[in-house]
């Protein structure tokens, strides 16, 4: 009797895991098909190759104007009539023949929001004392981040707000527009 209990036991945890690790796999596969955001996709070798640099300027007013710099890209918002599935993949814009989608702000590594054009202003609500950073990555509609080489098409100021004379600490692009 003791052996037959144990053995009800063992298959009982045994088909309790099997249950939470299907509800964990399905769960998981959900979340990852709705969050694109952090996932890389290639640009083709055939497709020209994007440039971004950002230059920032303390408003007249408040905050700071921030523009993308960007070569042989187009930011644009999604076109209403694609599914998801052509979301995902290469957009090329009709008239340049260059890869289009839009951009991610991120500030200090907090996500923002997403970027159709090249100008924009930011509040300085979004920024602490010191030393911030503020990020753009290239995406495609489905929020994937463009790659070249391996590499994510990136561009990061660093900025000082309390040395008035030298706003900019430090810069880094991974593809300058020179």
């Amino acid at each position: 009797m003791k052996i037959l209990l144990t053995a009800l036991f063992l298959c009982s945890i045994s088909l309790c895991a099997n249950v939470y690790s299907q509800e964990m796999n399905t769960s998981q596969a959900s979340s990852e098909m709705m969050d694109h955001s952090h996932m890389p996709i290639a640009v083709p070798n055939d497709v020209s190759k994007m440039s971004l640099s950002l230059s920032l300027v303390k408003d007249a007013m408040s905050g700071y104007n921030l523009t993308l710099l960007t070569k042989r890209y187009v930011l644009t918002p999604p076109p209403s009539n694609m599914d998801m599935s052509e979301l995902m993949g290469l957009s090329i814009d009709n008239q340049s023949g260059f890869l289009e989608g839009h951009a991610h702000l991120y500030i200090n590594g907090d996500k923002i929001q997403r970027i159709y054009g090249p100008n924009i202003h930011l509040p300085e609500t979004l920024f602490k004392a010191g030393t911030n950073s503020i990020s753009v990555t290239l995406n495609n509609h489905g929020h994937m981040y463009w790659t070249i080489e391996g590499k994510k098409v990136v561009s990061t100021l660093y900025v000082d707000r309390a040395n008035n004379s030298e706003l900019i600490k430090h810069k880094f692009e991974s593809f300058p527009s020179n």
